[in-house]
């Protein structure tokens, strides 16, 4: 039986402590899931009502225009605000990441390719756009965003599952073989899709709030509607994640261990209170402070 042997830790000292690393890991991640969500959202819900839409001037087009306008700004701090949690990884779990990203070397590295395709998509859709756009532009930009979330996420569970590597390397299992990663995927797309919706919702109240429209109405229901069904799907999608999770790491999240079964009862009924207030929702104009 062939044992694995980890590589070794950097012999080279940590130029500050190993917790403020950590807590930068956390920070600077949370301000690069912010704008992931607005670009991978916002492209998403963009292209399938841009695909939907009858002609130029029907509300999910204009939805496109809306969205389009600040694409390009969030797809840059997207990938900007993307590297310093990248380089906190490799700090911290280097020995882990590297191989991670060597078994599924050129899926990885595809990475760049899908990234500036998707962002010169946008640009084609917006300079498109005096001649009524072209929709299908916004939808190979999507696919070729949600296409760097799954690789994104095998990496990470690859990264997370070092007992796995030997099969992997060897063909006899497949990288995509953990029963993880399609519920984990899901989870951060329709996390994604939901912030997006609310960005597009709040957008939208604020546009009515300067200059009144009936399709300030109309985009913020829609947002709304949006988020209201992401979130209830990620619901769902989030207990099929806990039940494929492996056993010790179920163990301690379901009441093995009172710090993360407290954090997961603490993210289970801030998503349940997400969805009463969404659902009571009906006129996110008049009830914006809800």
């Amino acid at each position: 039986m062939t044992t694995l042997q980890l590589p070794a830790l950097d012999p080279a000292p940590l130029p500050a402590p190993a917790w403020l690393f950590h807590l930068l890991l956390v920070v600077t991640f949370f301000i690069h899931v912010l704008f992931m969500n607005v670009t991978l959202g916002g492209t998403v819900i963009a292209a399938l009502h841009g695909l939907l839409a009858k002609s130029s001037d029907a509300p999910g087009r204009r939805l496109c225009r809306m969205v389009v306008s600040f694409l390009p700004a969030s797809i840059s701090f997207t990938i900007t605000t993307g590297v310093a949690p990248l380089l906190f990884v490799q700090v911290l779990y280097s020995q882990f990441f590297y191989p991670a990203t060597i078994l599924v070397g050129w899926i990885w590295l595809t990475l760049l390719v899908l990234l500036l395709a998707g962002y010169y998509c946008v640009y084609l859709y917006k300079y498109s756009m005096d001649a009524g756009g072209i929709p299908a532009w916004l939808a190979v930009s999507g696919l070729g965003f949600l296409a760097v979330a799954a690789i994104q996420t095998l990496v990470n569970v690859l990264q997370l599952t070092p007992s796995r590597w030997i099969a992997v390397a060897t063909g006899s299992q497949p990288a995509f073989g953990d029963p993880t990663i399609i519920p984990r995927l899901f989870h951060f797309i329709l996390g994604s899709v939901a912030v997006a919706a609310l960005f597009l919702s709040v957008l939208a109240m604020e546009k009515e709030h300067r200059t009144p429209d009936p399709l300030n109405g109309w985009l913020a229901q829609r947002g709304v509607r949006w988020a209201l069904i992401a979130t209830a799907l990620q619901v769902v999608d989030g207990f099929w994640l806990l039940f494929v999770l492996p056993r010790d790491v179920q163990a301690a999240v379901m009441g093995g261990q009172a710090s993360e079964t407290t954090l997961l009862v603490s993210g289970i009924a801030l998503g349940l209170l997400t969805l009463i207030l969404l659902s009571r929702i009906v006129n996110p104009i008049q009830e914006r402070w809800l």
